[in-house]
């Protein structure tokens, strides 16, 4: 999810590289975190090919926020003992 927090959207082609994960397991994370109502996916076509791209949803950037503040706590918290 970082990524795609980083990125306005990415494609799948994108995603894959930046995780360096196969076809597979990109597939298999991108489809909980649409399950979950986190990700966005668009399917259009470009040059005459299917380009699939990703995106975070309100609710994905809410969680994600969400996750970063917490880890941030935990951060504080180890700093302070």
């Amino acid at each position: 999810m970082s990524s795609l927090a980083a990125a306005n959207g990415l494609s799948f082609t994108e995603l894959r590289d930046v995780l360096k994960m196969t076809d597979g397991n990109v597939t298999a994370h991108v489809r909980a975190l649409q399950q979950a109502g986190y990700v966005a996916i668009t399917k259009t076509i470009q040059n005459g090919r299917m380009l699939t791209t990703f995106s975070l949803t309100n609710p994905g950037t809410l969680a994600f926020r969400n996750y970063i503040n917490l880890l941030e706590q935990i951060v504080q918290q180890t700093r302070n003992h």
